[in-house]
């Protein structure tokens, strides 16, 4: 018998948590290498929500995908497409609307195109993850109209190290997956030079679950209309996987200029829930470069940065049938100066360029081979008046698609536009406002798809005539730091025009729905809100009290909701730390989604409840770090309702995670 709403509401509200949602341990003195301006300025004092995801509280959160690695953070879901292919969802946005870098850099892989397609950046051996939330088109292109999530390594190196050899090794496993991972990293140098090298190693089985692999209420549907559920249980077919992969980079480093290269691989093969036998077999190889120069004067620094990809992926009907195959060649260059003009001002100007050459060879080839070109010019400046902030930006990139079939090409200019402002109206309070207009130029999927599109289980069919979609957000922060209590309210209104979304016809083709992408108005708007508080906090020991909450909400003009929209959640939670040891627990209760688009099921309410333990301690001159967690302690039927095969691939039922870590 499922528990009463009453009783899970209780639940979640007197179970607690640790410090895996806590903001402010983790952005104090971090460097957010992805805002305009770099410098020692905590993410709380941004006018932008941003979120660092760094040190002891990263090595406790890693999960097989980028996207479960951040789901739990506010304002953050994923498209949860098993263990191996989950993307981050920003306030109800994704795919192309969600831009994911690595070291400032597009991925340059085609996770956007398709939510079962995976992320190319693995979190094991990043140093940090760095999460903007709303428009940050700005400085990185359209596709961040919806936020950014910045996986920053060193595999490019920035620094000499103070010892020749550093390096960490790591080892973690879970339960529900069977996960085993492997991972290691040296960096070193002298002189002037210094290098890098990592590899990482990671299988996993079919996911185990608490119940059916369909829904409840898939499986009503399916008997309503005389169908019989597949009585699938305990685990998730298909859904086990495998990845690898390393790099190697150095840099020349002098007292005001450094330049450096690197080289990295990405392989994997997993299966894709929901089908038999399929599976992806992916391959990614990948250039990345590095050049700055300090300078005396109004500009005071010049940065180049470049990556190029060469990526392949094949979707194997069954093994020994390839299906579909997916290449990408593609490179990105940045060009920035930073100045500091009179008056006080200070900011950063640049160009990007960005150059896709994308072929898709099979029958199911739902999107055409293009060659997309994209050039764009960006501006932010930033000044202090007294116990006000002042930022401004822009930008303009003008966006070329060249398409293989007879098919009109397409030719825009997106411009986006800035204003910002942090008011410290009171010690240790701040009131920050960001208004954004910003332009998003259609992706080819959007204008040309035409085709079966196996993994989402529908035909897809484009629109070369769409629009520019254009948006107006608006994002209100109030926030209290310093010592004692903590506490963030972020509240925001997304407007748009000509929102892209695909909506099904209702007609059947290749026995799958059809579904055409058209353009309306549609509204977005929700919160993020949390409070931290010290109940023990006497040098020694910190005992903390969270609490926490966030929900979005989006519907177009015409009254109807959007799909795939994550729910109102909301927790509390506990975190204990003194000395090297650290122990917390935490539960947040997930509401039922219930205001749904057309042909989307309602997803029933869960709990997520967790424990975690770690200590630190020296072995001779090596630090070791040992962790464990519980994860999904109540055993529930949870589903993330961002995710496309939530009525048929549940999140991991309990779990215990379990790890050690080596650094020298």
């Amino acid at each position: 018998m499922r528990r009463s709403h009453s009783l899970r509401v209780a639940v979640a509200a007197l179970l607690v948590s640790q410090g895996a949602w806590s903001q402010e341990s983790k952005t104090e003195e971090v460097v957010v290498t992805s805002s305009a301006l770099r410098g020692k300025k905590p993410a709380r004092k941004s006018r932008k929500p941003t979120t660092v995801v760094a040190g002891d509280d990263l090595r406790r959160q890693i999960a097989s995908s980028l996207g479960e690695t951040l789901s739990s953070e506010l304002g953050v879901s994923s498209t949860y497409f098993g263990p191996n292919a989950s993307r981050p969802v920003i306030r109800g946005l994704s795919g192309d609307r969600v831009q994911v870098l690595q070291d400032g850099l597009a991925s340059l892989d085609v996770s956007s195109l398709s939510q079962d397609h995976a992320v190319t950046l693995e979190s094991v051996v990043s140093q940090q993850i760095e999460i903007i939330k709303g428009p940050a088109a700005l400085l990185y292109g359209s596709g961040a109209s919806g936020g950014l999530v910045n996986v920053v390594s060193s595999r490019v190196p920035t620094e000499v190290p103070a010892k020749i050899i550093t390096g960490a090794a790591e080892v973690r496993g879970e339960t529900a997956t069977e996960e085993r991972t492997g991972a290691a990293s040296i960096d070193g140098g002298t002189g002037k030079f210094a290098f890098h090298a990592d590899y990482f190693n990671r299988k996993t089985e079919d996911v185990k679950i608490p119940g059916y692999a369909q829904s409840d209420a898939l499986r009503r549907e399916l008997i309503e209309a005389g169908e019989e559920p597949d009585n699938v249980r305990g685990y998730i077919p298909n859904s086990e996987g495998e990845a690898s992969g390393g790099a190697l980079g150095g840099s020349f480093i002098g007292q005001n200029a450094l330049g450096g290269l690197s080289y990295s691989r990405y392989e994997t093969t997993y299966g894709i829930p929901g089908e038999a036998e399929a599976f992806i077999a992916m391959k990614q190889n990948r250039l990345d470069g590095k050049a700055e120069l300090d300078l005396q004067g109004v500009v005071n620094k010049l940065r180049l940065t470049g990556a190029y990809n060469d990526y392949t992926h094949t979707e194997f009907e069954a093994p020994g049938e390839p299906g579909t195959v997916f290449n990408q060649d593609a490179y990105e260059l940045r060009f920035t100066a930073d100045h500091k003009l009179g008056s006080g001002w200070r900011g950063t100007t640049g160009l990007q360029y960005v150059d896709l050459d994308f072929e898709a060879i099979g029958e199911e080839a739902f999107v055409p081979s293009s060659k997309t070109r994209a050039l764009s010019v960006f501006a932010f400046e930033e000044r202090h008046f007294g116990i006000w902030t002042v930022e401004l930006g822009a930008r303009a990139e003008q966006q070329k698609i060249d398409v293989a079939a007879d098919l009109p090409g397409f030719n825009k200019t997106a411009v986006s536009l800035s204003a910002g402002t942090v008011w410290d109206f009171a010690k240790d309070h701040a009131l920050a406002l960001n208004l954004t207009r910003t332009q998003r130029n259609s992706q080819p999927a959007e204008l040309y798809a035409d085709g079966p599109h196996i993994a989402a289980q529908r035909f897809e069919i484009g629109d070369p005539n769409l629009k520019q979609e254009t948006s107006v957000t608006a994002d209100l922060s109030l926030r209290h730091t310093g010592d004692g209590i903590n506490w963030t309210l972020s509240a925001f209104y997304n407007d748009y025009s000509n929102y892209i979304y695909a909506s099904p016809t209702g007609d059947i083709e290749d026995d799958l729905p059809v579904f055409v992408y058209l353009q309306n108005g549609a509204k977005f708007h929700g919160f993020e809100a949390e409070l931290n508080v010290p109940l023990i906090d006497d040098g020694k020991r910190h005992l903390g009290l969270r609490l926490a909450s966030d929900y979005v909400r989006a519907k177009l003009d015409n009254g109807e909701s959007l799909p795939q929209i994550p729910p109102l959640r909301f927790g509390a939670g506990l975190h204990y730390d003194r000395d090297e040891w650290h122990v917390g627990a935490q539960a947040f209760y997930y509401a039922k989604q219930d205001k749904i688009a057309e042909h989307e099921l309602p997803t029933d309410s869960f709990i997520l409840a967790e424990v975690d333990a770690s200590y630190r301690f020296p072995v001779g001159s090596t630090s070791v770090f040992l962790f464990v967690r519980g994860t999904n302690l109540l055993d529930e039927d949870a589903r993330q309702h961002a995710s496309p095969l939530k009525d048929i691939a549940p999140l991991p039922g309990r779990s215990l995670h379990i790890g050690a870590r080596a650094e020298f």
